[in-house]
Protein backbone atom coordinates (compact mmCIF):
# COMPACT_ATOMS: atom_id res chain seq x y z
CA UNK A 1 0.00 0.00 0.00
CA UNK A 2 1.36 3.21 -0.77
CA UNK A 3 2.67 5.82 2.03
CA UNK A 4 1.60 9.11 0.52
CA UNK A 5 0.45 12.23 2.56
CA UNK A 6 -2.07 14.40 1.68
CA UNK A 7 -5.67 14.28 0.32
CA UNK A 8 -4.99 10.95 -1.48
CA UNK A 9 -3.97 9.35 1.86
CA UNK A 10 -7.10 10.58 3.85
CA UNK A 11 -9.03 9.66 0.65
CA UNK A 12 -7.21 5.96 0.97
CA UNK A 13 -7.83 5.98 4.92
CA UNK A 14 -11.59 6.94 4.40
CA UNK A 15 -11.67 4.04 2.19
CA UNK A 16 -9.76 1.35 4.38
CA UNK A 17 -12.34 2.48 7.43
CA UNK A 18 -15.34 2.36 5.14
CA UNK A 19 -14.56 -1.29 4.33
CA UNK A 20 -13.61 -2.37 8.13
CA UNK A 21 -16.86 -0.72 9.04
CA UNK A 22 -19.00 -2.83 5.83
CA UNK A 23 -17.08 -6.06 7.33
CA UNK A 24 -18.39 -5.37 10.92
CA UNK A 25 -22.15 -4.72 9.52
CA UNK A 26 -22.32 -7.71 7.76
CA UNK A 27 -20.41 -9.91 10.29
CA UNK A 28 -23.55 -8.69 12.64
CA UNK A 29 -25.99 -9.57 10.35
CA UNK A 30 -25.05 -12.63 8.58
CA UNK A 31 -21.78 -14.32 10.01
CA UNK A 32 -18.20 -14.66 9.15
CA UNK A 33 -19.05 -16.66 6.21
CA UNK A 34 -20.66 -13.86 4.33
CA UNK A 35 -17.99 -11.96 3.95
CA UNK A 36 -15.89 -11.69 0.09
CA UNK A 37 -14.47 -9.14 -1.16
CA UNK A 38 -17.38 -8.12 -3.63
CA UNK A 39 -20.04 -8.23 -0.74
CA UNK A 40 -17.73 -6.16 1.80
CA UNK A 41 -17.37 -3.72 -1.81
CA UNK A 42 -20.98 -3.19 -2.47
CA UNK A 43 -21.46 -3.17 1.36
CA UNK A 44 -19.02 -0.12 1.62
CA UNK A 45 -19.94 1.64 -1.70
CA UNK A 46 -16.22 1.24 -3.16
CA UNK A 47 -14.97 -0.43 -5.86
CA UNK A 48 -13.88 -4.51 -5.17
CA UNK A 49 -10.42 -3.09 -6.40
CA UNK A 50 -10.62 -1.25 -3.60
CA UNK A 51 -11.31 -4.01 -0.93
CA UNK A 52 -8.35 -6.22 -2.89
CA UNK A 53 -5.61 -3.26 -2.64
CA UNK A 54 -6.53 -2.79 1.34
CA UNK A 55 -7.02 -6.05 2.37
CA UNK A 56 -5.53 -8.97 0.17
CA UNK A 57 -7.06 -12.06 1.97
CA UNK A 58 -10.58 -12.25 3.56
CA UNK A 59 -8.41 -13.33 7.09
CA UNK A 60 -7.27 -9.87 6.84
CA UNK A 61 -10.24 -8.02 6.23
CA UNK A 62 -11.72 -10.01 9.43
CA UNK A 63 -8.45 -9.53 11.59
CA UNK A 64 -9.10 -5.90 10.94
CA UNK A 65 -12.80 -5.78 11.88
CA UNK A 66 -11.99 -7.25 15.36
CA UNK A 67 -9.30 -4.87 15.76
CA UNK A 68 -11.63 -2.12 14.99
CA UNK A 69 -14.28 -3.24 17.03
CA UNK A 70 -11.86 -3.80 19.74
CA UNK A 71 -10.24 -0.22 20.13
CA UNK A 72 -13.91 0.98 19.89
CA UNK A 73 -14.22 -0.55 23.20
CA UNK A 74 -11.33 0.21 24.85
CA UNK A 75 -11.93 4.05 23.76
CA UNK A 76 -15.68 3.61 25.04
CA UNK A 77 -14.21 2.59 28.08
CA UNK A 78 -11.30 4.62 28.18
CA UNK A 79 -14.12 7.95 27.93
CA UNK A 80 -15.13 6.69 30.84
CA UNK A 81 -11.93 6.76 32.82
CA UNK A 82 -11.24 10.24 32.03
CA UNK A 83 -14.23 11.33 32.98
CA UNK A 84 -13.85 9.98 36.36
CA UNK A 85 -9.97 10.36 36.75
CA UNK A 86 -10.54 13.19 39.36
CA UNK A 87 -13.12 11.95 41.41
CA UNK A 88 -10.41 9.19 42.87
CA UNK A 89 -12.15 5.74 42.84
CA UNK A 90 -16.00 5.24 43.92
CA UNK A 91 -17.41 1.91 42.92
CA UNK A 92 -20.70 3.06 42.54
CA UNK A 93 -19.80 5.93 40.80
CA UNK A 94 -17.99 2.95 38.60
CA UNK A 95 -20.51 0.59 38.27
CA UNK A 96 -23.13 3.45 37.24
CA UNK A 97 -20.79 3.97 34.45
CA UNK A 98 -20.26 0.50 33.54
CA UNK A 99 -23.83 -0.50 34.17
CA UNK A 100 -24.89 2.09 31.60
CA UNK A 101 -21.92 1.45 29.23
CA UNK A 102 -23.00 -2.41 28.96
CA UNK A 103 -26.74 -1.63 28.72
CA UNK A 104 -25.90 0.75 25.71
CA UNK A 105 -23.33 -2.17 24.10
CA UNK A 106 -26.38 -4.27 24.22
CA UNK A 107 -28.71 -2.11 22.79
CA UNK A 108 -27.45 0.87 20.54
CA UNK A 109 -23.72 -0.77 20.18
CA UNK A 110 -25.60 -4.16 19.51
CA UNK A 111 -24.48 -4.74 15.77
CA UNK A 112 -20.86 -3.91 16.73
CA UNK A 113 -21.01 -6.71 20.09
CA UNK A 114 -22.53 -9.43 17.84
CA UNK A 115 -19.72 -8.80 15.35
CA UNK A 116 -17.05 -8.82 17.64
CA UNK A 117 -17.94 -12.27 19.31
CA UNK A 118 -18.01 -13.69 15.88
CA UNK A 119 -15.34 -12.52 14.85
CA UNK A 120 -13.69 -13.64 17.78
CA UNK A 121 -14.93 -17.12 17.36
CA UNK A 122 -14.07 -17.36 13.99
CA UNK A 123 -10.21 -15.99 14.74
CA UNK A 124 -9.37 -18.10 17.35
CA UNK A 125 -6.28 -18.72 18.19
CA UNK A 126 -4.54 -17.35 15.21
CA UNK A 127 -1.28 -14.87 14.85
CA UNK A 128 -3.45 -11.80 14.20
CA UNK A 129 -6.41 -12.07 16.64
CA UNK A 130 -3.98 -13.10 19.40
CA UNK A 131 -1.98 -9.53 18.47
CA UNK A 132 -5.25 -8.03 18.80
CA UNK A 133 -6.53 -9.70 22.02
CA UNK A 134 -2.94 -8.52 23.12
CA UNK A 135 -3.22 -4.84 21.86
CA UNK A 136 -7.10 -5.07 23.79
CA UNK A 137 -6.18 -6.54 27.01
CA UNK A 138 -3.43 -4.14 27.80
CA UNK A 139 -5.57 -1.57 27.23
CA UNK A 140 -8.19 -2.94 29.34
CA UNK A 141 -5.35 -3.56 32.19
CA UNK A 142 -3.87 0.00 31.81
CA UNK A 143 -7.07 1.69 32.65
CA UNK A 144 -8.34 -0.66 35.08
CA UNK A 145 -4.87 -0.16 36.67
CA UNK A 146 -5.29 3.17 36.32
CA UNK A 147 -9.19 2.84 37.71
CA UNK A 148 -7.99 0.79 40.89
CA UNK A 149 -4.83 2.84 41.50
CA UNK A 150 -6.32 4.47 44.69
CA UNK A 151 -9.46 1.42 45.57
CA UNK A 152 -8.90 -0.72 48.59
CA UNK A 153 -7.69 -4.12 46.91
CA UNK A 154 -4.25 -6.38 47.47
CA UNK A 155 -4.89 -7.77 44.48
CA UNK A 156 -6.03 -5.14 41.63
CA UNK A 157 -4.65 -6.92 38.55
CA UNK A 158 -6.96 -9.74 39.47
CA UNK A 159 -9.45 -7.38 40.13
CA UNK A 160 -9.35 -5.95 36.67
CA UNK A 161 -9.61 -9.24 35.14
CA UNK A 162 -12.39 -10.41 37.33
CA UNK A 163 -14.72 -7.28 36.41
CA UNK A 164 -13.22 -7.68 31.89
CA UNK A 165 -14.58 -11.51 32.73
CA UNK A 166 -18.01 -10.53 34.50
CA UNK A 167 -18.75 -7.68 32.36
CA UNK A 168 -18.45 -9.89 29.12
CA UNK A 169 -19.98 -13.08 30.87
CA UNK A 170 -23.26 -10.72 31.46
CA UNK A 171 -22.50 -8.92 27.97
CA UNK A 172 -22.64 -12.54 26.30
CA UNK A 173 -25.46 -14.42 28.61
CA UNK A 174 -28.13 -11.55 27.36
CA UNK A 175 -27.28 -11.71 23.63
CA UNK A 176 -27.75 -15.41 23.44
CA UNK A 177 -30.94 -15.42 26.05
CA UNK A 178 -31.66 -12.70 23.61
CA UNK A 179 -33.61 -10.82 26.17
CA UNK A 180 -34.95 -7.27 26.01
CA UNK A 181 -35.55 -6.17 29.22
CA UNK A 182 -31.98 -5.82 30.69
CA UNK A 183 -32.15 -3.25 33.38
CA UNK A 184 -30.94 -5.56 35.89
CA UNK A 185 -27.57 -5.46 34.66
CA UNK A 186 -27.10 -2.32 36.05
CA UNK A 187 -27.44 -3.66 39.58
CA UNK A 188 -25.39 -6.72 38.59
CA UNK A 189 -22.64 -4.58 37.77
CA UNK A 190 -23.01 -2.87 40.82
CA UNK A 191 -23.30 -5.88 43.19
CA UNK A 192 -20.29 -7.34 40.89
CA UNK A 193 -17.74 -4.21 42.13
CA UNK A 194 -19.02 -3.90 45.69
CA UNK A 195 -18.14 -7.76 46.23
CA UNK A 196 -14.90 -6.86 45.03
CA UNK A 197 -13.77 -3.97 46.05
CA UNK A 198 -16.56 -3.18 48.99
Amino acid sequence: MSSETGPRAEASRRVREAIVAATVRIVAREGVAAVTHRRVAAEAGVALSSTTWHFATKAAILEAALQWCARREVGRITAIAERLDDAGFDPATWAAELGDWLIDQLTADREVVVALYRLQVELLDTPGARAVHREWGEGLRALGDRALERAPSPTPELDVRLIVAALDGLRMGVLNAGEEDIDWLRLAVRRQLQALLG
